[in-house]
């Protein structure tokens, strides 16, 4: 099994989303291949996603048992997690007992075996129905002041906007714009990163 490259292992809630409030161990895999996508759409991340340690799976349940025992939750995130992440991986920790969410950008398709499946699209629609035509668990959209609510192409159980934000501050303008497309169009809900206003990671 290959050893991932991690820019982060930490242990904390899950800020956004319908997993909001869930203890989780945060498992964050370096390198985006997505990240000119992004940029091109005028999206700037908010992580440091770019350096990283070597991590086998035996590594990282051993940081699991000495800084998270007990909790038998992950979240692979990245950057983007599918860059690296492969279908040994995901069955290891399953044979663990772990249940598994992922925080992906569309680009890739992902392992059998996830438990829950976020896409915040930050590729074509077209790239993202090929590699999820059966849908996922969430479908999460990042929105800036003056774009309007997303058509995906898609299916997902829960469907979020999230008003893009300054880094740490919450940038008031675009979450009112959110705020007002939600109540617009009430098959949406809104996502903040409540980690942010929690004062976690």
């Amino acid at each position: 099994m290959e050893k991932l490259k991690i820019s982060e292992i930490f242990y904390s809630l899950q800020g956004e989303g319908a997993r909001k409030g869930v203890p989780t161990i945060f498992i964050r895999l370096a390198g985006c291949k997505a990240k000119n996508a992004c940029f091109a759409a005028g999206i700037r991340c908010d992580t440091e996603f770019n350096s990283g340690k070597e991590y086998s799976s035996e590594d990282l349940i051993k940081w699991i048992e000495e800084n998270a025992k007990g909790c038998l939750e992950i979240t692979w995130t990245g950057g983007e997690p599918l860059d690296q992440l492969k279908q040994d991986h995901v069955d290891y920790f399953k044979g663990k007992g772990y249940y598994q969410a992922i925080e992906t950008s569309g680009l890739h398709p992902c392992p059998e075996g996830i438990d829950f499946i976020c896409v915040s699209p930050k590729v074509a629609d077209h790239v993202v129905k090929k590699n999820f035509p059966h849908g996922v668990t969430e479908l999460r959209y990042v929105r800036h002041k003056g774009q309007e609510i997303p058509a995906p192409e898609i299916k997902a159980e829960y469907y979020y906007i999230s008003p893009h934000s300054d880094g740490w501050e919450i940038n008031s303008e675009n979450l009112k714009h959110c705020i007002n497309l939600c109540l617009k169009h009430p098959t949406w809900r809104m996502s903040m990163q409540s980690h942010k206003l929690w004062g976690v990671l």
